[in-house]
């Protein structure tokens, strides 16, 4: 029954993100609210351990923890360490928070970092929209399309704790050399946390051909450090 509930929780979810991703790719009017929020990367040994689930044609095909440690950081750049329980670790490096630059794995993406700086600081109604093209290890490039938008603010409850976050709606699109994925749209909503540098709960939705790919739920059980 709480697997049901779960399965239920994470298909609405993201039924609703790609319904309010969709068109937030195209507008972002949420008023200002006066109090934005600065990047403020986490001191180093900062721990969030995950529960990360996949869902596919309405049934759980994993579940699983991740850590997540921060390693080292600079002003906008954190190393995070990503441990997992079957003893296989990668590590990840992430710019501001959302976006992912490189990974031990071999892939890497790059963009306009100034233009993706501007969505900082945060606060609703701010939106950016930011060609990316990403290496994989396999020598495969692919480009795609990001729209971000800043939604609102939020006190999530986690296990771990009530936590203060902001709610950002993000819609990528493959607009090349995307024929060997399987997916070519993803609509993301992340609750990032200003206090810690990186999301606390994020919600996704792949799509290929308009039809659904995968969803997946990342929701922080542990927090520490």
């Amino acid at each position: 029954m709480v697997t049901q509930l779960a399965h239920f929780a994470i298909a609405t979810a993201a039924a609703f993100i790609l319904y309010s991703a969709s068109a937030l790719a195209q507008s972002c009017d949420y008023p200002a609210s006066g109090n934005s929020v600065a990047y403020l990367a986490p001191p180093n040994g900062t721990t969030i351990v995950y529960e990360d689930v996949v869902i596919r044609a309405g049934t759980e095909q994993r579940r699983r923890e991740l850590s997540y440690t921060a390693n080292s950081s600079t002003a906008d750049e954190i190393d995070w360490v990503i441990n997992m329980l079957s003893g296989q670790s990668i590590a990840v490096r992430t710019f501001l928070g959302l976006l992912q630059t490189a990974n031990s794995s071999g892939t890497a993406s790059q963009f306009d970092r100034t233009r993706y700086a501007s969505l900082w600081p945060l606060d609703t109604g701010k939106s950016v929209i930011l060609p990316i093209t990403t290496f994989a290890q396999s020598g495969q490039q692919y480009v795609s399309e990001l729209s971000l938008c800043v939604r609102r603010f939020e006190t999530l409850g986690l296990p771990s704790g009530n936590f203060e976050t902001v709610v950002i709606d993000g819609y990528n699109r493959i607009t090349a050399g995307g024929e060997q994925l399987p997916f070519d749209e993803v609509y993301t909503r992340y609750w990032y946390s200003p206090q810690f540098g990186i999301y606390l709960q994020r919600v996704r939705a792949m799509y290929r051909l308009r039809r659904e790919v995968m969803k997946q739920t990342r929701r922080a059980i542990r927090v520490g450090g």
